[in-house]
């Protein structure tokens, strides 16, 4: 239907120009009254009446697709194949029924499954690192109940908010534990290192067996350092690594010492024994004059002895500015623990 735009130019429009109340005066000889012109018609198109479009939703469903491809490579290289495959496969195939809904109506609202898609990707990630914390809990002979649980919730979990709980109970539960009971290990190493390294000090160690000594010190240093950054896991193997070492010198080369003492024992009675039967046979037929083959009185058989300084090559690792740091957080470790519970949370 069209509009029309009607202007009528009016008998009144003219009388606008004449003074209210006058009376026209007729001219003589005037002309004819004019006939009144038909009333002009100007025509517009019509504009047409749209309806406003809907609210078209399919950027916002682009964009969370994009975010939910990369929380689900980030799941995958968290190991979700390795720890959780079938977990992985359904929510693979929950995204793939959102995917196919939004292709049958790309401008519908479907961010409520797609960000229910990110969250069940992203609990993925999160049960997988919780699960690492567990073999290594399992490795050293420990476990968690609660935290046990929280993981089998999570597989049975059937919704990404869930999920997502229990992971995250899961992983702050294996944290406590490991950095509680690491805590305490680190500290127990660390002064059964420095007990073995005393003992392999005292057979000297650093100059019998240089390198593997020198090996051994830069390892607990290593683990001093683990120790002060919280590194609780690496202090922990480190410390015990340098008192196996430790252990090993001083029982290697203990031993070697005792054979060799043992050795200089039987040559000392073998010796004893040729001057007793020197001795019985000079008396019975004395040498006289010099004797080729034995030296005289003040002759010098051996060089001097020029060695340094075994003390010298023992190496210090309790003194140095990161030593004492570690040293006084072992000597709080429980404290220690209680604030690093909070980093794990």
């Amino acid at each position: 239907m069209k509009k029309y735009l009607f202007a009528v130019f009016s008998a009144a429009v003219i009388l606008s120009f004449i003074s209210c109340g006058s009376t026209p005066t007729t001219e003589p000889n005037s002309a004819a009254p004019k006939t009144e012109e038909p009333p002009v018609v100007v025509e517009l198109e019509e504009q047409e009446e749209k309806a406003p479009a809907g609210d078209d939703f399919s950027k916002e469903n682009e964009a969370l697709l994009t975010k939910a491809d990369s929380a689900r490579q980030k799941a995958i290289s968290a190991g979700a194949e390795k720890y959780y495959p079938d977990v992985l496969a359904e929510t693979d195939k929950y995204y793939d029924e959102v995917k196919a809904d939004i292709k049958a109506n790309p401008s519908a609202d479907h961010s409520a499954k797609i960000k229910d898609v990110i969250e069940r990707y992203n609990a993925l990630a999160t049960a997988c690192a919780a699960k690492e914390m567990q073999e290594k809990a399992n490795e050293l002979g420990l476990s968690d109940a609660d935290a046990e649980k929280a993981l089998k919730d999570f597989e049975n979990s059937n919704n990404g908010k869930d999920m997502n709980a229990n992971a995250n109970k899961a992983l702050s539960a294996y944290s406590v534990l490991l950095i509680q009971h690491l805590g305490a290990m680190a500290k127990t190493e660390r002064n059964a290192a420095l007990e073995a390294k005393k003992k392999a000090d005292s057979v000297k160690a650093g100059v019998a067996k240089k390198a593997e000594y020198t090996a051994a010190t830069e390892t607990f240093r290593k683990a001093d350092s683990n120790l002060v950054t919280k590194n609780l896991e690496g202090a922990y193997k480190g410390y015990r690594d340098a008192k196996n070492t430790f252990n090993s010198l001083y029982e290697t080369i203990a031993e070697k010492r005792a054979a060799a003492e043992a050795a200089i024992e039987r040559a000392k009675k073998r010796v004893a024994e040729a001057e007793n039967y020197t001795i019985e046979a000079d008396s019975i037929a004395p040498l006289q004059g010099d004797v080729a083959g034995i030296e005289k009185e003040d002759a010098v058989l051996l060089e001097e002895d020029n060695f340094a300084n075994p003390d010298e090559a023992v190496i210090d690792v309790e003194n140095s500015a990161e030593a004492k740091t570690a040293a006084k957080i072992n000597d709080a470790v429980d404290a220690a623990a209680n604030a690093l519970e909070g980093d794990a949370k």
